[in-house]
């Protein structure tokens, strides 16, 4: 009994409730072989706040999707190890503690980069693993694409979804 209080308070304690999580790109437009620059941006929206991100960014999840796949979302989830709390009471091993503010929000600068093949126009950001590509032919009827994501929290399966951005993709 004693076990499931304290995994019941560790999975409720780190969420991103009360807060507004954003992604920002350096560009509204891109071609393909271009690099880009992804901010995360997580902001209270009221008070100061306590958040924790793992160290290999985990718990962070994005997708870039193109209109045509935005109705049909499917998003193939990568494996990943989940961890409980530790024994010991010390996970800093793992996970970076935050504490955020209005005036001094979480912001983690990621660098990606978009390539293509024949059919499909690629988009890799190394630090998440992430590797994502769209049919060139979705990009052809419409050349914006979504990007979306989820920060989750460390312990549960509770997250909060950043907000929609929106990014030009030219496709000669």
């Amino acid at each position: 009994m004693f076990l499931i209080s304290i995994l019941g308070f560790s999975c409720s304690k780190n969420d991103f409730k009360n807060t507004n999580l954003y992604l920002e790109f350096d560009k509204e437009a891109y071609q393909s072989n271009d690099n880009f620059e992804l901010t995360i941006r997580i902001v209270p929206i009221e008070h100061e706040k306590t958040i924790r991100i793992y160290k290999s960014l985990n718990n962070i999840e994005i997708s870039f999707l193109s209109k045509a796949e935005q109705f049909g979302f499917h998003q193939v989830l990568n494996e990943r190890f989940i961890e409980g709390p530790s024994m010991t009471g010390d996970d800093s091993e793992y996970i970076d503690e935050f504490t955020i503010s209005k005036d001094k929000p979480f912001e983690k600068k990621l660098f990606g980069k978009i390539s293509e093949s024949e059919t499909e126009i690629i988009f890799e950001i190394s630090e998440l693993k992430l590797k994502n590509k769209i049919n060139k032919n979705d990009l052809i009827e419409d050349s914006n694409i979504l990007v979306k994501g989820i920060c989750r929290t460390v312990y549960g399966i509770e997250g909060k979804s950043f907000e929609t951005k929106e990014l030009k993709i030219i496709v000669e």
